[in-house]
């Protein structure tokens, strides 16, 4: 009995010294972490967040900005409007009013206008290479948007007008007119351009002549209601609204006359050249 006493004594006994020492150390640990302030960790701006992250808020003035001494709101930016504006092209060796504003869809008179009161020496009947003209894409602005004064007298173009009439041609007219001809004697430029001002019509067989009886004959080509050819004397690859006639020398000169006859031989009509 003495013997069982002993060996129960030396059991419980570590076991009850081991547990006081681990009460001892718990409680000295939470007397430590009571006397230690508190760190309070908010949370990060996620998806969910409730306040918005400092990027999205709108910027804010110091205090004392205002009289009171209020925080304000910067002002919303805008969207400045965008208008239309009229695009310029530089002239490449080759080109003519008609196959630059074919190019753009616009008319011949509305590119001359334009230009005109842009600049008003500016002079329809010879372009020059790398020369910058404004395109009417958007229209033709008024006078004072463009810095012209007001009451300024726009010049008109130095070219035959067309045939004036009060009513549209009959279906079928022929009306088909040479408008100019271009640098005239020298035949890397030299041209001549011809617009309708009829009834659709096919060139074939029409013929362009000079005083000297230089003649070009029309390949077959249609040419529309408004539409216009430029036909120049050197080489090149004909187009949809340009024709060469293949020649090494200039037909044109100044003091001649461009006659344009159909394919049945009948005058259509005569273009003098003049300086």
């Amino acid at each position: 009995m003495t013997k069982s006493r002993t060996i129960l004594i030396l059991i419980i006994a570590p076991a009850l010294v081991s547990l006081a020492v681990t009460l001892l150390v718990l409680s000295v640990w939470d007397t430590r972490q009571a006397s230690q302030p508190r760190t309070i960790v908010l949370p990060t701006h996620g998806s969910t967040a409730m306040i918005p992250p400092r990027a999205t808020r709108p910027p804010i003035s110091q205090a004392g900005d205002t009289e009171e001494g209020e925080n304000t709101r910067a002002p919303e930016p805008t969207t400045p409007s965008v208008a239309c504006e009229n695009p310029e092209h530089l002239v490449a060796s080759g080109e003519t009013l008609g196959v630059i504003s074919d190019h753009y869809g616009v008319s011949i008179d509305d590119v001359i206008t334009i230009n005109e009161m842009v600049d008003p020496e500016f002079n329809p009947d010879f372009l020059s290479v790398a020369q910058v003209l404004v395109i009417p894409v958007c229209g033709i602005p008024t006078p004072t948007s463009i810095g012209v004064p007001t009451g300024t007298s726009v010049p008109t173009r130095n070219i035959p007008d067309p045939i004036a009439t009060t009513t549209a041609l009959p279906s079928g007219s022929v009306s088909v007119h040479i408008v100019r001809v271009f640098y005239p004697g020298d035949v890397t430029r030299e041209a001549v351009e011809i617009v309708n001002e009829g009834s659709p019509v096919d060139l074939a067989g029409w013929r362009l002549t000079n005083d000297d009886e230089d003649k070009f004959v029309f390949p077959t080509f249609k040419l529309f209601t408004g539409g216009g050819v430029t036909v120049f004397t050197g080489a090149g690859e004909n187009t949809p609204v340009v024709l060469y006639w293949g020649l090494n020398n200039a037909v044109w000169n100044v003091g001649y006359t461009v006659f344009l006859y159909d394919v049945n031989g009948k005058l259509q009509d005569e273009f003098e050249i003049s300086e």
